[in-house]
């Protein structure tokens, strides 16, 4: 009876660590950190080929469209409210995205992109999230305050 609790304590930590393991691996592979434009500006080296999420504004002027693609390069810039690093204001991160945009994304949009920053500093996103003004943006537009 001794042998048989021991065999089956071993077993339990066993498929319990095991389970651990792969819960804590898979988990770890789904994380993403978000990151300010002008955070990734400053420590570009230490962030390179990580997954993560990085938020700005799209700079006035940078959008460009590959002709009959969906292929986009832009500027992110950061957000001066958000802003830890000030000496990266007037610094910009070229992102380069391959999708279907939508209608709220263009210059001056406040941007998520998830994707990787490569070696070269572009960061490749593969998801991009356009804030979408609010409704008292709208408002004031239509009533020409804005």
């Amino acid at each position: 009876m001794n042998r048989k609790a021991i065999q089956i304590g071993a077993s339990v930590l066993l498929i319990g660590g095991s389970l651990t393991y792969l819960l804590s691996s898979s988990m770890s592979e789904q994380i993403e950190y978000f990151h300010p434009a002008d955070a990734v500006l400053a420590r570009s080296a230490e962030l390179q080929g990580q997954r993560i999420r990085m938020g700005g504004k799209v700079a006035g002027g940078s959008i460009f469209q590959k002709k009959g693609t969906v292929e986009y390069q832009f500027e992110v810039q950061p957000i001066p409210a958000m802003m830890k690093h000030p000496e990266m204001a007037q610094k910009t991160v070229t992102v380069r995205f391959t999708g279907i945009v939508a209608d709220t994304f263009k210059d001056d949009a406040d941007v998520i992109v998830t994707g990787t920053l490569r070696p070269d500093g572009v960061f490749e996103a593969k998801d991009l999230l356009a804030k979408c003004p609010s409704k008292y943006e709208a408002e004031e537009k239509n009533e020409g305050t804005y």
